[in-house]
């Protein structure tokens, strides 16, 4: 009975070296809605705290996608929180994820008490769908210190997007992200509405893009930096040389190099 009490003890908060490690705990009713939290040891007073999102088109994957980056921004000295959401299907959209990462939030800065970190302006990060997700999220609640998004899907009513959807079988993602069936003529009002390119606001945001992406294009990205620029908002947009949807990050070295731009911009802009 000791021995497992004490394997419970270690499966439910590890350690890291110097980061504390509470698996999924829970902050809606579904099984879905739950989150990885990372804790460093010592004073958190000033500390960032990330909101990490991982991809999967909406419709797969989960914290397994992502616990290793979660790790390795957190042994930097940050507060990490992997957070999962629900799947879209013809009942849950976009906009429930939205509340699923609204909820997540909360259970976060209702948790800094416990722990000493900032009880609110937080960073987000996301990859792929997480991008789009971390995107639409900071830009709409506009309560981000700073966005960080890599291969994201920002401009889901471009008609080149549309058609790559179609042509490989998955244009239904889009329609049920947006909660509406696309026009093949144009004019596809809800998908618009979610996408990150048209709800710009004024969140420092960085972007991370391999220019061989062949899921997402990377002028998704290139064309969302030039808003940005235009709208004389902060933004960074870093192209990564023959790198695929993965943006490099499993690749070793690419992906110590982007943990550091990511970790440098969050530092940037955590004041």
């Amino acid at each position: 009975m000791k021995h497992y009490f004490l394997f419970l003890l270690f499966a439910f908060c590890s350690s890291f070296g110097q980061t504390n490690y509470f698996p999924h705990l829970s902050y809606g009713k579904s099984s879905q809605q739950i989150l990885d939290l990372y804790v460093p040891n010592g004073n958190l007073k000033d500390v960032p705290v990330v909101i990490l999102l991982h991809g999967g088109s909406w419709s797969m994957g989960g914290l397994e996608y992502t616990n290793k980056h979660a790790l390795d921004i957190a042994n930097k000295g940050f507060v990490v929180a992997n957070v999962d959401y629900r799947y879209i299907n013809d009942t849950i959209s976009a906009k429930d994820l939205l509340t699923d990462i609204g909820a997540a939030i909360k259970y976060v800065s209702k948790t800094s008490g416990k722990y000493g970190y900032a009880k609110k302006e937080y960073h987000i990060v996301g990859i792929s769908a997480g991008a789009h997700l971390a995107l639409l999220y900071g830009y709409t609640k506009r309560n981000m210190k700073s966005i960080t998004a890599l291969c994201a899907p920002s401009k889901l009513d471009s008609p080149e997007v549309l058609e790559l959807r179609k042509n490989s079988g998955h244009l239904d993602i889009i329609e049920k992200l947006a909660g509406a069936k696309i026009n093949p003529s144009g004019n596809n009002v809800a998908v618009t509405k979610i996408s990150p390119f048209s709800n710009i606001s004024n969140i420092p945001t960085l972007l991370i893009h391999g220019n061989a992406d062949n899921v997402v294009d990377v002028s998704q990205s290139q064309n969302l930096y030039n808003e940005l620029k235009r709208k004389g908002i902060e933004t960074k947009l870093i192209i990564r040389e023959g790198k695929g949807h993965d943006v490099g990050m499993n690749t070793p070295e690419t992906e110590i190099q982007n943990i550091k731009d990511i970790t440098d911009w969050i530092l940037q802009h955590n004041k």
